[in-house]
């Protein structure tokens, strides 16, 4: 028999002011050991902060003051590089967006032909559009804490191969997991073990190659992590945590 654990609602502070938006600036082309700015200046919210990574592309690639609103992107390899940057107000609230710096003379007709350059298989200038992210989530049968996370819904709508980016929004106070401790995070189908009860927030990116979509679950509690106890989202309200109960001792 299955009891629930009641669970303690934290009450958090309310921002008056707008969410943050994130605005990561135009691609940026040149040649390998060239310097890049990488500019996010025109990201809006109130006392933001800054952080920039290289999302693909070739790693061996420099990415100078990554926690600035402008960033400076150092690549020793040609190629298309995508930058991620995330902004985050006072409240912690966030946002992210993407900008794409085109290495090469090869890279740059790349992304043209990408677009529509008369090439086979091709689409029109500026016809590409984005795909749309869906992602769910279950408790793992016989797998003490997993959670297991299935974003094989989404899709793009001119049917190009999709890329797949799993990470953490939130985790309980306690917790040692980063987003490494997420299994197959490049995959549709991933999944986390939690290490300590509460709740653990999952955000799911997808890319077309050149444009993102992006889904976050509802907040997945964990009620306790050394039971096996399954619990499907089918039946859950929307907009309602995913709650996974304990088994009585």
């Amino acid at each position: 028999m299955f009891r629930a654990i009641s669970l303690v609602a934290l009450l958090t502070g309310c921002a008056s002011s707008p969410a943050p938006l994130a605005d990561a600036g135009a691609f940026v082309s040149g040649a390998a050991g060239d310097v890049y700015l990488l500019d996010g200046s025109s990201s809006q919210g109130e006392v933001l902060r800054y952080a920039w990574a290289l999302v693909d592309g070739p790693s061996n690639a420099l990415l100078i003051e990554a926690d600035a609103q402008t960033a400076y992107l150092q690549p020793t390899d040609e190629g298309i590089y995508t930058l991620g940057l995330t902004v985050c107000d006072r409240w912690d609230r966030c946002d992210e967006a993407e900008t794409m710096a085109l290495v090469g003379e090869a890279a740059s007709r790349q992304r043209l032909a990408s677009f529509g350059g008369g090439g086979l298989g091709s689409k029109p200038f500026g016809k590409n559009r984005a795909p749309q992210a869906d992602a769910s989530a279950k408790r793992s049968m016989g797998l003490s804490g997993t959670v297991k996370l299935d974003g094989s819904a989404s899709s793009d709508p001119d049917g190009d191969s999709l890329r797949y980016r799993w990470t953490f929004t939130a985790r309980p106070a306690g917790s040692a997991l980063t987003d490494a401790d997420i299994q197959d995070s490049t995959s549709a189908l991933a999944s986390f073990t939690g290490d300590v009860k509460g709740t653990y927030g999952v955000k799911l990116v997808v890319r077309d190659g050149m444009l993102a979509d992006s889904v976050v679950l509802p907040d997945i509690v964990l009620s306790a992590v050394d039971d096996s106890d399954p619990l499907d989202i089918l039946s859950r309200p929307p907009g309602a945590p995913l709650v996974f109960e304990a088994a009585a001792p």
